[in-house]
Protein backbone atom coordinates (compact mmCIF):
# COMPACT_ATOMS: atom_id res chain seq x y z
CA UNK A 1 0.00 0.00 0.00
CA UNK A 2 1.21 3.30 -0.89
CA UNK A 3 1.12 6.35 0.77
CA UNK A 4 -1.02 7.50 -2.20
CA UNK A 5 -3.56 5.48 -1.02
CA UNK A 6 -3.99 6.28 2.52
CA UNK A 7 -6.40 9.17 2.54
CA UNK A 8 -7.73 11.26 5.59
CA UNK A 9 -10.75 12.85 6.28
CA UNK A 10 -11.01 16.07 4.85
CA UNK A 11 -11.91 17.76 8.30
CA UNK A 12 -9.12 16.18 10.37
CA UNK A 13 -6.72 17.19 7.70
CA UNK A 14 -7.51 20.89 8.34
CA UNK A 15 -7.43 20.75 12.45
CA UNK A 16 -4.37 18.77 12.05
CA UNK A 17 -2.75 21.64 10.06
CA UNK A 18 -4.10 24.34 12.22
CA UNK A 19 -3.53 23.01 16.06
CA UNK A 20 -0.47 24.18 18.32
CA UNK A 21 -0.05 22.98 21.69
CA UNK A 22 -0.58 26.12 23.69
CA UNK A 23 -1.38 23.84 26.67
CA UNK A 24 2.56 22.74 26.95
CA UNK A 25 3.83 26.14 26.17
CA UNK A 26 2.35 27.69 29.35
CA UNK A 27 3.53 24.88 31.44
CA UNK A 28 6.78 25.31 30.73
CA UNK A 29 6.56 28.79 30.86
CA UNK A 30 5.29 27.84 34.65
CA UNK A 31 7.88 25.23 34.90
CA UNK A 32 10.63 27.85 34.47
CA UNK A 33 9.12 30.58 36.36
CA UNK A 34 8.79 27.95 39.44
CA UNK A 35 12.76 26.72 38.94
CA UNK A 36 14.14 30.69 38.68
CA UNK A 37 11.64 30.87 42.16
CA UNK A 38 13.18 27.87 43.93
CA UNK A 39 16.80 29.13 42.54
CA UNK A 40 16.53 32.33 44.08
CA UNK A 41 15.33 30.96 47.39
CA UNK A 42 17.70 28.16 47.97
CA UNK A 43 20.32 28.98 45.50
CA UNK A 44 21.40 31.73 48.48
CA UNK A 45 20.45 30.46 51.19
CA UNK A 46 20.04 27.34 53.19
CA UNK A 47 18.83 27.29 56.82
CA UNK A 48 19.28 30.15 59.40
CA UNK A 49 22.14 32.35 58.23
CA UNK A 50 23.36 36.06 60.51
CA UNK A 51 22.47 39.26 59.28
CA UNK A 52 25.35 41.64 59.82
CA UNK A 53 24.10 44.77 61.99
CA UNK A 54 26.08 47.84 61.87
CA UNK A 55 26.95 48.64 65.74
CA UNK A 56 25.54 51.92 66.92
CA UNK A 57 27.95 54.58 67.67
CA UNK A 58 30.57 53.51 65.90
CA UNK A 59 30.87 56.52 63.59
CA UNK A 60 28.91 59.68 64.14
CA UNK A 61 25.80 59.96 65.47
CA UNK A 62 25.67 56.56 66.21
CA UNK A 63 25.34 55.40 62.10
CA UNK A 64 28.50 53.26 61.68
CA UNK A 65 32.24 52.87 61.31
CA UNK A 66 33.02 55.05 58.05
CA UNK A 67 33.96 52.78 54.97
CA UNK A 68 37.84 51.81 55.17
CA UNK A 69 37.30 51.29 58.98
CA UNK A 70 36.44 47.39 58.37
CA UNK A 71 38.80 46.05 60.83
CA UNK A 72 36.69 48.09 63.55
CA UNK A 73 33.96 45.71 62.89
CA UNK A 74 35.07 42.91 65.11
CA UNK A 75 36.10 45.65 68.08
CA UNK A 76 33.35 45.22 70.52
CA UNK A 77 31.37 48.34 72.00
CA UNK A 78 33.05 50.17 75.16
CA UNK A 79 30.89 50.22 78.03
CA UNK A 80 29.87 53.74 79.19
CA UNK A 81 32.32 55.62 81.67
CA UNK A 82 32.62 55.71 85.37
CA UNK A 83 33.21 57.95 87.97
CA UNK A 84 36.93 58.47 87.70
CA UNK A 85 37.91 56.64 84.98
CA UNK A 86 38.62 57.94 81.52
CA UNK A 87 36.19 57.97 79.02
CA UNK A 88 34.06 59.85 76.70
CA UNK A 89 33.00 59.90 73.19
CA UNK A 90 36.51 59.83 71.63
CA UNK A 91 37.28 56.53 74.21
CA UNK A 92 33.99 54.97 72.91
CA UNK A 93 34.67 55.38 69.77
CA UNK A 94 38.33 54.25 69.78
CA UNK A 95 37.49 51.51 72.04
CA UNK A 96 39.73 52.66 74.76
CA UNK A 97 40.17 54.33 77.92
CA UNK A 98 43.94 55.51 78.09
CA UNK A 99 42.56 58.92 77.46
CA UNK A 100 42.45 61.44 80.83
CA UNK A 101 38.89 62.00 82.44
CA UNK A 102 37.48 65.00 81.12
CA UNK A 103 37.96 68.22 83.30
CA UNK A 104 34.74 69.45 85.60
CA UNK A 105 33.86 72.99 84.58
CA UNK A 106 34.51 75.33 87.67
CA UNK A 107 32.69 78.36 88.18
CA UNK A 108 34.02 80.99 90.25
CA UNK A 109 32.28 84.47 90.97
CA UNK A 110 34.31 87.29 90.26
CA UNK A 111 36.02 88.81 93.10
CA UNK A 112 34.29 92.38 92.78
CA UNK A 113 30.86 90.63 93.48
CA UNK A 114 28.95 90.38 96.30
CA UNK A 115 29.75 86.66 96.75
CA UNK A 116 33.44 87.25 95.74
CA UNK A 117 33.94 89.42 98.73
CA UNK A 118 32.38 86.76 101.18
CA UNK A 119 34.46 83.91 99.64
CA UNK A 120 37.35 86.38 100.22
CA UNK A 121 36.55 86.66 103.92
CA UNK A 122 35.85 82.98 104.42
CA UNK A 123 39.81 82.44 103.28
CA UNK A 124 40.95 85.32 106.00
CA UNK A 125 38.75 82.75 108.26
CA UNK A 126 39.72 79.51 107.67
CA UNK A 127 43.23 79.30 106.81
CA UNK A 128 44.42 78.01 103.36
CA UNK A 129 40.94 78.24 101.83
CA UNK A 130 40.63 79.10 97.90
CA UNK A 131 37.39 78.70 95.72
CA UNK A 132 39.07 75.96 93.44
CA UNK A 133 40.23 73.93 96.64
CA UNK A 134 36.58 74.13 98.32
CA UNK A 135 35.17 72.79 94.55
CA UNK A 136 37.38 70.12 94.26
CA UNK A 137 36.57 69.01 98.25
CA UNK A 138 32.95 69.36 97.11
CA UNK A 139 33.49 67.24 93.82
CA UNK A 140 34.43 64.44 96.02
CA UNK A 141 31.91 64.59 98.37
CA UNK A 142 29.40 64.46 95.88
CA UNK A 143 30.88 61.48 94.33
CA UNK A 144 30.85 59.54 97.88
CA UNK A 145 27.34 60.73 99.01
CA UNK A 146 25.35 59.75 95.73
CA UNK A 147 26.35 56.01 95.80
CA UNK A 148 26.53 55.87 99.75
CA UNK A 149 22.97 56.81 99.94
CA UNK A 150 21.86 54.66 97.13
CA UNK A 151 23.07 51.90 99.36
CA UNK A 152 22.52 53.18 102.97
CA UNK A 153 26.21 53.57 103.85
CA UNK A 154 25.49 55.72 107.12
CA UNK A 155 29.20 55.13 107.81
CA UNK A 156 30.21 56.94 104.94
CA UNK A 157 27.80 59.43 105.21
CA UNK A 158 28.70 60.67 108.59
CA UNK A 159 31.99 61.44 107.83
CA UNK A 160 30.44 63.74 104.80
CA UNK A 161 27.25 65.19 106.70
CA UNK A 162 26.41 67.30 109.42
CA UNK A 163 24.70 66.34 111.87
CA UNK A 164 21.50 68.01 110.80
CA UNK A 165 21.66 66.54 107.09
CA UNK A 166 23.06 63.24 108.66
CA UNK A 167 19.61 62.66 110.44
CA UNK A 168 17.65 63.56 107.17
CA UNK A 169 19.48 61.48 104.81
CA UNK A 170 19.18 58.48 107.71
CA UNK A 171 15.14 58.85 107.87
CA UNK A 172 15.23 58.74 104.63
CA UNK A 173 17.24 55.46 104.12
CA UNK A 174 14.99 53.93 107.30
CA UNK A 175 11.52 54.61 104.93
CA UNK A 176 13.18 53.32 102.09
CA UNK A 177 14.38 49.91 103.63
CA UNK A 178 10.84 49.50 105.13
CA UNK A 179 8.66 50.07 102.17
CA UNK A 180 11.32 47.36 100.64
CA UNK A 181 12.35 49.66 98.13
CA UNK A 182 16.06 49.83 96.36
CA UNK A 183 17.68 52.69 94.94
CA UNK A 184 19.90 52.65 92.16
CA UNK A 185 22.24 55.91 91.80
CA UNK A 186 25.37 55.02 89.23
CA UNK A 187 27.26 58.41 89.12
CA UNK A 188 27.96 58.33 85.29
CA UNK A 189 29.86 62.19 85.21
CA UNK A 190 29.92 65.69 86.61
CA UNK A 191 29.87 68.28 84.12
CA UNK A 192 30.09 71.42 86.06
CA UNK A 193 30.31 72.85 89.64
CA UNK A 194 29.50 76.25 90.13
CA UNK A 195 29.13 78.87 93.43
CA UNK A 196 25.96 80.47 93.77
CA UNK A 197 26.23 81.99 97.20
CA UNK A 198 28.24 82.44 99.93
CA UNK A 199 27.64 83.11 103.92
CA UNK A 200 30.04 84.13 106.93
CA UNK A 201 27.48 83.51 110.05
CA UNK A 202 28.63 84.45 113.90
CA UNK A 203 27.35 83.03 116.71
CA UNK A 204 26.00 84.07 120.11
CA UNK A 205 29.52 82.15 121.72
CA UNK A 206 31.17 83.98 119.42
CA UNK A 207 31.80 80.53 116.79
CA UNK A 208 32.22 81.59 113.22
CA UNK A 209 30.03 79.08 110.44
CA UNK A 210 30.90 79.25 106.56
CA UNK A 211 28.26 78.26 104.08
CA UNK A 212 28.98 78.00 100.89
CA UNK A 213 26.26 76.49 98.08
CA UNK A 214 27.11 74.93 95.40
CA UNK A 215 25.02 73.99 92.09
CA UNK A 216 25.93 70.80 90.44
CA UNK A 217 25.53 69.35 87.28
CA UNK A 218 26.01 65.50 86.76
CA UNK A 219 25.02 62.33 84.62
CA UNK A 220 23.55 59.45 86.35
CA UNK A 221 21.35 56.63 86.24
CA UNK A 222 18.41 56.97 88.82
CA UNK A 223 16.06 54.87 89.43
CA UNK A 224 14.24 53.37 92.58
CA UNK A 225 12.50 49.90 92.34
CA UNK A 226 9.53 48.48 94.84
CA UNK A 227 9.68 44.99 96.64
CA UNK A 228 9.12 43.35 92.96
CA UNK A 229 11.54 45.14 91.08
CA UNK A 230 9.55 47.12 89.25
CA UNK A 231 10.43 50.92 88.62
CA UNK A 232 8.60 53.53 90.73
CA UNK A 233 10.91 57.09 90.16
CA UNK A 234 13.49 57.30 87.63
CA UNK A 235 14.89 56.06 84.72
CA UNK A 236 17.64 53.42 82.91
CA UNK A 237 18.81 56.20 80.36
CA UNK A 238 21.53 58.07 81.51
CA UNK A 239 20.17 61.52 82.60
CA UNK A 240 21.38 65.57 83.64
CA UNK A 241 20.56 66.10 87.12
CA UNK A 242 21.35 69.50 88.76
CA UNK A 243 21.41 69.97 92.28
CA UNK A 244 22.05 72.52 94.51
CA UNK A 245 23.87 71.71 98.03
CA UNK A 246 24.74 73.55 101.05
CA UNK A 247 28.40 72.64 102.90
CA UNK A 248 29.11 73.83 106.04
CA UNK A 249 32.15 74.17 108.27
CA UNK A 250 32.89 76.12 112.04
CA UNK A 251 36.04 77.66 112.10
CA UNK A 252 37.93 76.24 114.90
CA UNK A 253 37.33 72.97 115.17
CA UNK A 254 39.61 70.10 114.13
CA UNK A 255 37.97 69.09 111.45
CA UNK A 256 38.69 70.95 107.92
CA UNK A 257 36.49 69.68 106.11
CA UNK A 258 33.66 71.28 104.82
CA UNK A 259 30.44 69.40 105.25
CA UNK A 260 27.32 68.77 103.27
CA UNK A 261 24.32 70.58 105.68
CA UNK A 262 21.25 70.33 102.77
CA UNK A 263 20.42 69.07 99.34
CA UNK A 264 17.52 69.91 97.38
CA UNK A 265 16.94 69.75 93.43
CA UNK A 266 18.13 72.91 91.48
Amino acid sequence: MSSDDIHLPAGLMAHAGHYFPWDLVVLFVLAVALGVRLYRVLGRRVGMQGVRQERPGAGPFGRGAPKGAASDATRPSAPPPLPGQAGGKAAAAAGTFDQAAPEVEYEIPASATRVGTVLSEIGAVFPGFSPDGFLKEAEGTFRQVVPAFAVGDRTVLEKLLTPAALGDFSAAIDARVEAGETQRSDLRGIESLSILDAMLLSGQDGTRTGRVEVRIVSRQVNILTDRQGEPLVGTEAVTEFHDMWMFERVAGQSDARWRLSASCPA
